[in-house]
């Protein structure tokens, strides 16, 4: 039986969610698809409740049929956007164990979907950010999940994004480092510049988040020029990138003055 987390705050946002719906019957594809645009409204404007509401939406199509490998991922995934929201390890690590057992479930359900082996090395990473004594065990699990997912579908971005940001936060000795993160991070760009737009039900974000890593490797190697660049294209992706426009071109903009003084 997969935990459920949250239950009280979860149960409010349901019933919040009926309120707003109505009570008619909303096919699964149509919760797929309001769960998508509250998570990315939650993203944008750093909104818990948002946040929430879109994990609610994606467990209530899960319930209908919890053997589908995509509504597991999707769970996942609000799982995953709800680990960097919060700062209380104990609460990050709740959504970490539940994150990591849909998304474990959704590639025993279809083990050939890139997404799942993506996202799946992802929360492997950030959990050795929790527990770093793990990383002995789980810094090999979650690379060969993210290389799995560049095997099964070298055209998926998020793949790349995913491995970029893992390699930004890996030391350069065990195979991450500044210079391997941005070459994950051009590829990523590359494929998101170049692909057709997925299938509205399919994951389809990312595109705006590779421009905002390769700028933050960009801060990373003090080129404040080129990282307002990569800042700025994020906003031509996505205007409404909240990181981008409260914090990092503000961060960036200082950065460029004390080095012009």
């Amino acid at each position: 039986m997969i935990r459920h987390i949250c239950a009280i705050t979860c149960i409010a946002c349901f019933l919040l969610l009926l309120n707003v719906y109505g009570e008619e019957d909303i096919t699964p594809e149509g919760l797929i698809i309001q769960g998508k645009q509250f998570i990315e409204t939650g993203i944008n404007n750093w909104n818990e409740q948002d946040l929430l509401q879109g994990r609610a939406l994606f467990e209530r199509i899960l319930s209908q049929d919890e053997e589908n490998y995509l509504y597991n991922y999707y769970l996942g995934y609000a799982d995953y956007r709800l680990t960097y929201f919060y700062e209380e390890k104990e609460r990050i690590s709740q959504y970490l164990e539940d994150g990591i057992e849909h998304l474990t479930r959704s590639i025993e359900l279809k083990d050939d979907f890139s997404e799942s082996h993506a996202l799946l090395g992802s929360l492997y990473g950030s959990k050795i950010s929790i527990k770093p004594l793990l990383g002995m065990t789980l810094g090999p699990k979650s690379g060969q999940e993210i290389a799995r997912a560049i095997e099964l579908n070298p055209e998926n971005p998020r793949a790349y994004l995913l491995d970029g940001i893992s390699k930004l936060h890996t030391p350069a000795i065990w195979g991450g480092g500044v210079d391997r993160a941005i070459k994950s991070l051009l590829k990523a760009i590359s494929l998101f510049d170049s692909i057709p737009a997925p299938d509205s039900l399919m994951p389809d974000w990312g595109h705006d988040e590779a421009y905002v890593w390769l700028g933050n490797c960009h801060m990373e190697k003090e080129d404040y020029k080129s990282a307002k660049e990569q800042f700025e294209k994020a906003l031509e992706i996505n205007p409404d990138n909240g990181w981008v426009k409260n914090e990092l071109l503000k961060v960036v903009e200082e950065k460029l003055k004390e080095s012009q003084m």
